[in-house]
């Protein structure tokens, strides 16, 4: 366990504890002969040690575990861990390696006890020198790309910024809540859509979405806010943060969500804007090295498709069988239409819903997104349910298993206790039951996208390629291939990933993958 500083560490060997400040590559010699190696961050102890990977199997990561046992903890390092610990019955006189060997022992107890030992052993772990590897290699950014949308996007904002000063009849701090309200609520004399919890009047993000459309300076702030965020989070720091190389490294999460999808910091490169016009020139910025093209994988709906298998929902089991458009055929059955006569509208408003109700969305928030009152949402989502019944029954099963066990479980067998379920405050025990449905499915889809890195890293056949992943987002994976091996390579991804079984069982539709490739990201995606 860490003592200090890099390479100051406490070592507890049987039932005597040392603290060690000598050479990182004399420590891995030393720790790759142990029977059982407990360390708070496998992941971190591999980029400090040249640690032999064989010596992973007789790992046993603290910090995981930990995670695995209470996912919305949120904070697994050494110093929460050994603090939990103090003033326990069987914390006695210990040093801190000493106690994490105590820990270890009683948390593969648990795990087992859990039923969370398999998926501890055969995916979360096995995935760590994946992470490690991807961490280290980075993806590589083109500068000049970067430098030439950054002008862009300055240019856009002073054209934005004087647009609103016309309207202000001068100069104002755009970014200011308070001089922005002054325009809206005062000069303008538009309608507020909330207030603060100071009681003023509001214009965050949420509060400016639903005035959109009442006057062009709302719609402009909103550009320009987007706009502000593109330059200030990515376009400006981003290039900034590459190696000598070129190439940036982000640090991926695995303890980082609830749900057991991935996360990652350090910068955060999974909220990279990846859609529409922005999206695309935004992925220009990242390339291959030379010699290279960027490979992209993509699950096609795979969350819609997880609510397919474990539903068994006819509608959706047929459309995804055939290869219909899930959307189109859902707008169908829906207004009870051919699916030769779905709108483009109408489309749109199934697609909302299909997706909203993986994340618990309720007639309030739909009525927001589809730009309808909330007694329509309500109709909406009743007409919706009453044509896909089987929907609603999956949903109230969900909720029902929440109820009497207190958590509920992914394909693999990921676990999430949601102890609100049982709160007598009505908005807790809302907040569990949307938490139940949204971990069942989203987290089924991060068991199916992990099982995707483990196959494609392990390949062999990829690996003679020289084929190597170096970014996971969602549910794409983004991988270097020389070009000449680009067309086959991208075959074998698709089909490793295409193949994967969460829990061991066939999918009862099929996991399907686009990919495609390019020497950057948006000629790949």
């Amino acid at each position: 366990v860490p003592a200090g500083g890099d390479g100051d560490f406490f070592l507890a060997v049987e039932d005597k504890e040392y603290r060690y400040t000598g050479g990182l590559a004399v420590l891995a010699d030393y720790l790759a002969d142990a029977a059982l190696l407990v360390v708070p961050d496998v992941k971190r102890l591999l980029h400090a040690l040249p640690l032999r990977r064989a010596s992973l199997a007789r790992c046993f990561d603290l910090g995981l575990a930990a995670w695995l046992l209470a996912p919305d903890d949120h904070e697994y390092g050494w110093p929460r861990l050994y603090a939990a610990r103090q003033g326990r019955p069987d914390c006695g006189d210990h040093g801190p390696a000493r106690e994490a060997l105590i820990m270890a022992a009683d948390m593969e107890c648990r795990l087992a006890n859990s039923e969370l030992d398999h998926l501890y052993r055969t995916l979360e772990m096995p995935l760590i020198p994946v992470l490690a590897d991807m961490e280290q290699r980075g993806v590589a950014v083109a500068p000049q790309a970067f430098a030439a949308f950054l002008e862009e996007v300055r240019t856009e904002l002073e054209r934005l910024t004087q647009s609103v000063y016309t309207a202000a009849g001068g100069p104002f701090n755009i970014r200011s809540a308070q001089q922005l309200g002054e325009l809206l609520f005062g000069v303008l004399k538009l309608d507020p859509a909330g207030k603060t919890k100071g009681g003023q009047l509001s214009t965050a993000q949420d509060a400016l979405e639903k005035l959109s459309g009442r006057h062009f300076v709302v719609d402009t702030v909103l550009e320009f806010r987007k706009l502000e965020k593109l330059r200030s989070t990515y376009l400006e720091p981003l290039p900034r943060l590459a190696d000598a190389a070129g190439r940036i490294h982000t640090a991926f999460q695995q303890t980082g969500t609830a749900t057991g999808r991935l996360s990652s910091a350090n910068p955060n490169l999974q909220n990279i804007p990846v859609r529409g016009a922005l999206g695309r020139r935004m992925r220009t910025c990242f390339t291959a090295g030379a010699g290279e093209f960027l490979l992209a994988a993509d699950y096609s709906q795979v969350e819609l498709r997880v609510l397919a298998h474990m539903s068994r929902d006819p509608a959706l089991l047929e459309a995804f069988r055939e290869g219909v458009d899930i959307h189109a055929r859902t707008a169908a059955l829906m207004y009870d239409i051919p699916l030769a006569q779905v709108s483009q509208e109408q489309r749109r408003s199934a697609k909302t819903v299909n997706f909203g109700l993986l994340y618990g969305i309720g007639p309030r928030k739909l009525a927001q997104e589809l730009g309808v009152s909330q007694a329509q949402a309500g109709a909406f989502m009743e007409r919706y349910f009453s044509r896909l019944g089987t929907l609603k029954k999956f949903y109230e099963e969900v909720e029902a298993e929440a109820q009497h066990c207190g958590y509920v479980k992914t394909l693999a067998g990921r676990r999430r206790p949601l102890p609100g379920i049982h709160s007598h405050n009505r908005q807790e025990s809302a907040l569990a039951q949307r938490q139940a449905i949204n971990t069942v499915i989203q987290g089924s889809a991060a068991d199916v996208i992990k099982l995707a890195m483990l196959a494609v890293h392990a390949d062999e056949e990829l690996a003679r390629m020289g084929v190597r992943l170096v970014l996971q987002v969602h549910d794409e994976l983004l991988l270097e291939t020389p070009q000449d091996a680009a067309e086959a390579a991208g075959r074998r991804v698709a089909w490793l990933m295409s193949a994967v079984r969460p829990g061991g069982t066939d999918l009862l539709v099929p996991l399907q993958v686009d990919w495609g490739y390019g020497k950057n990201w948006a000629e790949a995606h």
